[in-house]
Order: structure tokens, then sequence, then C-alpha cells
């Protein structure tokens, strides 16, 4: 009988302890959303019930029934408004950053370092506590209950993240192809756009995803932000089934798995760039 050597007991060691953790994490991130799906599919006698079950004894489409008939739910409205306010957020904010991004990337100037530390900075406020800044200015402005307000607020707000990760992307790029752009008569602005943005392809791809997700998910701005019905957005008409003194949670959960079923197709459909991404910009 072979025996392992003590490296190799190191090494098979610590892959079991990244696996064991690996799988830790997963379970604890995906048994809220089974337990969302599986309770949206329960009867409404059993989800009041003492009695707990990891599946639906009784399976039923009542609260789907209930979020699609129910007027106030808006759902075709509600949904056009979010694909609206998130796609266009999405893009103002890949157009600032990408543009940012690469300048801190490939030109040196002072505070450059102090700068990229500031972004992380940022992006560790909470955005609870600039919520009544961002309200004012944008009542200022005459944003508040529009979609550029909203979209305006989602962009900026995803532009200290986007900004690091792309920079690291964009570093990965070989100075030299932009050279060789250059002489072929390219200025500076044709070499980013004609060049660098299709090499950073899946850089991109990966920070839009999740500027996309993020505003599509969002509940506290857009529900301080606009204030008119036909202009809410899904996360926020989701409150019409939670009352003060009694939830519905069947329904509720039904309308929650119908809000994030684009945000799970769209990571499954760009997985492969957004992996790329993630790796070439973090790495580095």
């Amino acid at each position: 009988m072979k025996f392992l050597s003590t490296k190799q007991q190191y090494k098979l060691l610590r892959l079991v302890i990244l696996y064991v953790s690996a799988s830790l994490i997963v379970l604890f991130a995906v048994i809220p959303i089974l337990w969302m799906v599986k309770t949206s599919f329960e009867t409404p006698a059993f989800i009041r019930s003492a009695q707990i079950q990891f599946l639906p004894i009784k399976f039923t489409l009542e609260h789907y029934r209930s979020v699609l008939s129910n007027p106030n739910a808006m759902i075709l409205r509600s949904t056009m408004n979010s694909i609206i306010v998130s796609t266009l957020s999405t893009i103002l904010n890949l157009i600032i950053t990408t543009t940012a991004a690469y300048a801190i990337s490939r030109f040196e100037f002072k505070g450059k370092n102090i700068f990229g530390f500031y972004l992380l900075l940022l992006y560790m406020i909470p955005g609870t506590l600039i919520l009544i800044g961002m309200f004012v200015l944008l009542a200022k402005l005459n944003l508040i209950n529009t979609y550029l307000g909203l979209v305006i607020a989602y962009a900026v707000g995803g532009i200290p993240l986007s900004v690091w990760w792309l920079k690291g992307y964009f570093d990965t790029i070989p100075v030299e192809v932009e050279e060789q752009g250059m002489i072929d008569g390219c200025n500076r602005l044709g070499v980013l756009y004609r060049i660098i943005v299709p090499l950073a392809l899946p850089g991109l791809t990966a920070v839009g995803l999740f500027q996309f997700v993020g505003a599509w998910n969002e509940f506290m701005l857009a529900l301080t932000i606009i204030q008119t019905d036909t202009l809410q957005l899904l996360p926020v008409r989701i409150i019409n089934f939670m009352g003060f003194q009694r939830v519905d949670w069947g329904p509720t959960m039904a309308f929650s798995v119908m809000v994030a079923i684009p945000a799970i197709f769209l990571f499954i459909g760009a997985q492969k760039q957004m992996i790329s991404g993630l790796m070439s910009g973090f790495t580095k």
C-alpha cells in the first residue's frame, strides 16, 4: 500500500477544506432561494401551519394566479419600467466607467493611487447613508419621480466598483496593441473604442451584468425616488402584498420568484464571459 507523502497530504487536506468551504457557502446562499420557491407553490393553509417541510406537500399555482390577476401588481408595466431603468443605467455606467478605468490604467497622474483607494472607500459606504443626499440633489434638479433620476442614481452608485474592476482588466491588455493602432492612424479615443473595448468584452460583460442585476433588484432608491404607481419598478410592487399586520407570504414569494427569474437567466447566459471577466480583472 502506497502512503501519501507529507506534501501530498497537505495538498489533499487543502483541497478537502476548499471544497467543504465552497459547499457550505453555496448551501448558505441557495437554501433561502429554494425556500422562497417552495413557499410560492404551497397552499395558504400549509404556509400558516407550524409544520416544516422541505418540499411542498400540496402543490398549487394559486399564488402565481393571484399575482398575475391582481391589478395592483401591474406586472407588465412594472417589468417594462425595470427593463428601461436597468438597461439605461447599465449603458450610462459602462460609458462613464470605461473611459475612467482606461485613463487610470494607462496614464500617470498625481494622486493616482490615492484615487484608487478613494474608490474602494466609496464602494464600502452603505447606500442608505447617501439616500437623503441623493434625494435632495435629484430634487434640486427636478428629477424626482422620473426615470432619468433613477437611472442617474443607479449609474453613479455603481461607478466605484465598475471603475476598479475594469481598471484591473485593462491592465492585462498589452500597451503594444494600442501603439500599433496609433501607428495605423487611430487617436486615443479611437484606440479605446475600436481596439480596447472589443478585447475587454468579457470584463465589460461582467461589469454590465452586475450593474444590471443590481439595478434590477434595488429597492430603497426605487421606493424613495419613484412616487407614481405607473412608474414603480418590480421590487417595489412586492410591498402590495405586505400589510402592516399580515403578510400574504404565498403571493409575496411568487412575485419574488418572478422578479428573480430574469436575473438568473442573465447569469446563466453570460456565465462564460462573466467568469472570464472576473478572473482576468481580479487576478490582476
